[in-house]
């Protein structure tokens, strides 16, 4: 993913920096934050389309020599996804492995956590790795599995070097609005408007 939410600013900053950027995307309109747009490749970088649901199709575009050894995945939801990215890697080493995952790998996600206690700060174990086979298949628990694999692939033949980053917040189109209204709060920017709920249109006498 290179052109949804998080992906194109992502994108965007690497081509400032001067990396060459290789994007793969469906090419649909689904992505979050594309407003139903079909999504447009960020100037300067390459597009190579292709649907990772296809397992063969995704792992021999991983593997094809156009195809950067650096590795940022936005996309990646279930452990067969993952699973995918290993077999690419066995065929064709990456250099590193970035994966997107979410502070839902959390038990409850972080609303339920207590850090009065502390510095604000959540403790790493408490993402519970060692027993993400016991997590729920929803949205964090799909996560979580994902990084427990990545922890036995880090010890297998070839290792893959990975890094898991659990974003805090995601704000913009598509998103929980109450992660955008907290931005605001921290950056001392003014509310947003409350939207009132529209009443039910009258029926007919």
């Amino acid at each position: 993913g290179g052109t949804g939410l998080m992906g194109a600013p992502t994108a965007a900053r690497l081509l400032e920096a001067g990396r060459r950027v290789v994007i793969m995307s469906r090419g649909k309109t689904q992505g979050q934050g594309t407003n139903g747009r079909r999504p447009t490749t960020p100037a300067g970088a390459e597009m190579l389309l292709c649907d990772r649901d296809d397992e063969d199709a995704f792992v021999a575009a991983l593997c094809s020599p156009d195809c950067p050894r650096v590795i940022v995945d936005f996309t990646a939801m279930k452990p067969s996804q993952v699973q995918s990215v290993r077999r690419a890697h066995e065929k064709l080493p990456l250099a590193h492995y970035i994966f997107v995952s979410t502070n839902m790998a959390y038990p409850g996600g972080v609303e339920r956590m207590d850090v009065s206690a502390t510095d604000g700060r959540i403790a790493e174990k408490s993402a519970r790795l060692g027993s993400a086979s016991e997590a729920p298949c929803n949205y964090g628990g799909n996560k979580l599995k994902c990084e427990a694999l990545l922890h036995r692939y880090a010890a297998a033949a070839p290792p893959l070097r990975s890094t898991v980053v659990r974003p805090p917040a995601v704000v913009g189109a598509g998103c929980d609005p109450r992660h955008e209204k907290l931005q605001r709060l921290v950056l001392g920017l003014p509310p947003l408007p409350e939207t009132k709920a529209r009443p039910p249109a009258e029926r007919p006498g």
